[in-house]
C-alpha cells in the first residue's frame, strides 16, 4: 500500500526498487476528508507531506481574520484526460531538515491520501541517496513554478486581468475545473468571473467549442488585458 502510493507521485515513480524501498521504510499513510484540516498556520511541523490522491487547498489568514486562498495540490490533474496538467504533490515548503513553523494552513478540498516522511529521516535519506535527493528536488522545483505563479497573479490587480493571465497559462486546467473553484483561486466572485467571461465573449477575446469549453480567440488582446505578463 505504501509503495502504489509512493508510485503515484511522479517523481517518485521513477526510483529503482532499491530506494523505493528505502524510501517505504520511513513512510507514513494518512487520509484526511474534506474540509479537514492537515495543519494550521504557525503549527510547529515534524513531517513531509506529499499528496498520493485527491486535493488539497493552501491558504493563509490575513490580518483582519480572512482567509487568503494561495494554490490547489491537486492529484487528478496529471492522470488519464489531464496528464498533460502536470502538478506538484509537495505539500509543504521549508528551508531545512528541519521541525518548522508552518506559513500556511492545508485544508482537504475531497477525501485524500497523503504520504508523510519524518523531516529528519527524509534530510538524511536525501543525503546519502542520490536518486531519491534528484526526486526530492524535482518535487520541489515543481513546486516553486506554482509559488512563482501565484506573485504573478497577484502583482495583476484588476479580476479581469487576473482572468486573462489565468486562461493565457492554464486554460486546460480553467476548463477541466468547476468555476466556483476558479474564482477562489483568483480570489473573485463567482458572479465576477461570470461577468467577466461573458465580457469576454461578446469583445470577441474568447468563444465556446461545441462541449461548452473556453478557447481563445484573440490571443494578443488578451496578452494585451494582463499586460503580456
Amino acid at each position: 500500500m505504501k509503495q502504489k502510493a509512493l508510485c503515484s507521485i511522479g517523481a517518485f515513480a521513477r526510483l529503482s526498487e532499491k530506494s523505493l524501498q528505502s524510501l517505504e521504510a520511513i513512510t507514513k499513510l494518512r487520509y484526511i476528508e474534506k474540509n479537514a484540516i492537515l495543519y494550521y498556520e504557525g503549527e510547529q511541523v515534524r513531517d513531509v507531506y506529499l499528496l498520493a490522491r485527491g486535493k488539497v487547498e493552501i491558504y493563509k489568514i490575513d490580518r483582519n481574520g480572512n482567509e487568503l486562498f494561495l494554490y490547489y495540490i491537486d492529484g487528478s490533474l496529471d492522470r488519464g484526460l489531464n496528464a498533460s496538467l502536470k502538478t506538484p504533490r509537495l505539500i509543504n515548503t521549508f528551508g531545512s531538515f528541519a521541525t518548522y513553523e508552518a506559513y500556511s494552513s492545508v485544508r482537504g478540498v475531497c477525501p485524500s491520501e497523503i504520504v508523510s516522511f519524518d523531516i529528519e529521516s527524509l534530510g538524511r535519506l536525501v543525503g546519502s541517496n542520490i536518486e531519491i535527493a534528484h526526486a526530492f528536488l524535482t518535487e520541489c522545483m515543481q513546486t516553486n513554478v506554482i509559488l512563482n505563479e501565484f506573485i504573478n497573479l497577484k502583482e495583476v490587480y484588476d479580476s479581469t486581468s487576473r482572468v486573462a493571465y489565468f486562461l493565457q497559462t492554464k486554460l486546460d486546467y480553467f476548463n477541466y475545473s468547476q468555476r466556483q473553484l476558479i474564482a477562489r483561486e483568483l480570489n473573485i466572485k463567482l458572479e465576477t468571473l461570470s461577468r467577466i467571461l461573458q465580457k469576454m465573449q461578446m469583445q470577441g477575446l474568447i468563444a465556446k467549442d461545441r462541449h461548452g469549453d473556453i478557447y481563445i480567440k484573440d490571443s494578443a488582446a488578451l496578452s494585451a488585458l494582463c499586460g503580456n505578463v
